[in-house]
């Protein structure tokens, strides 16, 4: 592994945690030496990336810093290799955008107007439902939320949004129990279906209480939904939980609260926010 690829591996690490971390195990984490990882540190510091090491806990990144530096940015990649992001503010794509900041990786922006370019015949080719949000990276197209976190969790494992192959039940569980019974069943409540317990059946996503629960009992005393650090999982779930109880679509439970409180106030999240409202200023 060249230089410039660690030190942008260590970078994204830090990137996304928001809470300090120990010398040896982000060595660990990285596959490199303790005394490697201090070189790093030195030569971050040295391009003005301070790394603060907080005595007693491990090192932190500020939440304002900008980043990568420069001299340290990903190189412009090649036309195959490229990360498009397809969204509108007003839609899903923030789920996407969320996950794409916590990843601290290149990528484009491509914003779309619903009726319109979001139905146009270049759009319609890479998703024929024409609806955001999609991405393509290199050659491959990826729609669906749900689908998309959990691909970009594995196409840039550096960042560290997915737990090891071996302890991903509960990742998976929940990434795609908030893709499939929660949104049925908050969808259907939303249009003022009522479905009877046969039609529940047919469904299979239950009745909307059982569903909020199930996922109440699955946060209830957890910082994270998938083990004990943030990952794709807890960007899609937070990101349903966190919409649903400020447009009242979800219950205000203190279950969820006190999980939605340990997430919302992530750098990446943050930046999604000042994007969406940058984007909608002219709208106001």
């Amino acid at each position: 592994m060249s230089r410039t690829i660690r030190l942008q591996a260590l970078i994204r690490v830090l990137r996304h945690r928001t809470d300090p971390i120990g010398g040896p195990e982000l060595a660990e984490l990285l596959g490199i030496t303790l005394r490697t990882l201090y070189q790093d540190i030195a030569t971050l510091r040295a391009v003005g990336v301070e790394v603060v090491n907080e005595a007693g806990q491990g090192y932190v990144l500020p939440p304002d810093i900008a980043l990568p530096p420069a001299s340290l940015a990903d190189p412009a990649p090649r036309a195959s290799g490229e990360l498009i992001f397809y969204t509108n503010p007003l839609s899903r794509g923030g789920i996407v955008h969320w996950m794409l900041e916590e990843l601290g990786v290149s990528y484009r922006t491509v914003v779309l107007d619903y009726g319109t370019t979001m139905k146009s015949p270049d759009y319609l080719a890479l998703n024929p439902m024409g609806k955001v949000p999609a991405i393509r990276h290199g050659d491959a197209v990826v729609t669906e939320a749900a689908a998309i976190c959990a691909y970009l969790a594995d196409a840039f494992p550096e960042a560290g949004l997915a737990p090891p192959p071996a302890e991903r039940a509960d990742y998976y569980r929940w990434l795609f129990f908030a893709a499939g019974p929660l949104e049925a069943a908050l969808g259907l409540g939303l249009l003022g279906v009522q479905p009877t317990p046969e039609q529940q059946v047919q469904l299979g996503c239950g009745d909307v209480w059982s569903v909020l629960d199930t996922l109440s009992a699955a946060v209830a005393g957890r910082r994270y939904i998938a083990g004990d650090r943030f990952s794709a999982a807890d960007v899609y779930v937070g990101s349903h939980l966190g919409w649903g109880m400020h447009f009242g679509t979800v219950p205000r439970r203190p279950e969820f609260e006190a999980y939605w409180a340990g997430l919302r106030d992530r750098p990446a999240r943050a930046r999604c926010e000042a994007f969406v409202e940058q984007a909608l200023s002219p709208l106001a």
